[in-house]
């Protein structure tokens, strides 16, 4: 089972690349509205302006009280949500990759590996029963179809023939069709059972605990596109905060770490994304063919 926190995860630690970022601990659970938040050990580089990271949720510090280790804090900072935290959980002090932005950025590319133009799908089956009269059907719980795959009609236990006299149709008016969607039926046919299954968008991971196969309908096969995907979005920025003209808290840019760096790296990355892209839509290319009309 991989879910999303096991990609973020993963991206984080090829990101940092061995940096250990400042960390403590909450010392007692916090609900979604406290704003006074006790930290475990000595509070460090914690301090007024800092900002720290529970779980998906950035905290911005008002003040800060080193004897006590108490810190007055502004909660779900820079458009994160605030949320109850348990005793012992992680601040991470200044994250420089936010999970809750890794997050936007996985969902951002569980979007995109969507794309017809990627060709890569969920796979939809739904159960329809049939009169033998209807010349179209709605297709039950349909809310967002990239393509029909095929129509199979449940001639014997052990036999679905495909119907090839089928395609799909949409926008159709919700009246008439509580979908839009209907599969129009051009060949006569018996009444029964038809099983339709057609391409649909991967779901959006709600949450890190979200399930990547049995949520979100990826392949296991496309969990290192996924990672890919979300270390191209993280890094994209970089080289943007490199051109601020501003003072530069990081002297390392200009010797050590070259103009450009940043970009030729995911230079490289995007090339592997895209072979990993073509690959993935082949193989489902290869097992779920379209069934063309004769």
């Amino acid at each position: 089972m991989t879910t999303a926190a096991t990609i973020l995860n993963r991206v984080s630690q090829q990101l940092l690349s061995g940096t250990v970022e400042e960390r403590n601990k909450l010392a007692s659970t916090i609900t979604d509205s406290d704003t006074s938040i006790v930290l475990l050990y000595d509070l460090g580089g914690y301090r007024s302006g800092s900002v720290f990271e529970l779980e998906s949720e950035l905290i911005y510090v008002w003040e800060a009280d080193a004897a006590s280790k108490t810190l007055t804090v502004q909660r779900g900072f820079s458009g994160t949500t605030a949320v109850a935290h348990t005793s012992g959980v992680l601040a991470t002090l200044n994250p420089r990759f936010p999970r809750g932005q890794m997050l936007n950025s996985l969902n951002a590319e569980i979007d995109d590996l969507s794309s017809t133009a990627n060709g890569l799908f969920k796979v939809t089956t739904t159960d329809l029963s049939y009169n033998g009269s209807d010349r179209q059907i709605n297709l039950t719980g349909a809310t967002n179809v990239l393509e029909l795959i095929d129509v199979r009609l449940r001639y014997l236990a052990d036999n679905f023939p495909v119907i090839r006299g089928t395609r799909l149709q949409r926008d159709l008016p919700t009246a008439d069709f509580a979908s839009g969607f209907a599969i129009v039926i051009d060949e006569p046919l018996m009444a029964g059972t038809l099983r339709v299954r057609v391409k649909t968008p991967f779901t959006r991971a709600s949450s890190e605990a979200s399930d990547l196969t049995t949520v979100c309908g990826l392949p296991a096969t496309c969990d290192d596109l996924v990672e890919l995907g979300v270390t191209i979005r993280m890094m994209a920025g970089r080289e943007v905060k490199r051109s601020f003209i501003e003072s530069q808290g990081d002297t390392r840019r200009a010797d050590e770490v070259p103009s450009g760096s940043a970009r030729d790296s995911v230079a490289n990355l995007l090339r592997l994304r895209r072979e990993r892209i073509t690959a993935e839509a082949g193989r489902l290319k290869a097992q779920y063919p379209i069934q063309f009309r004769k």
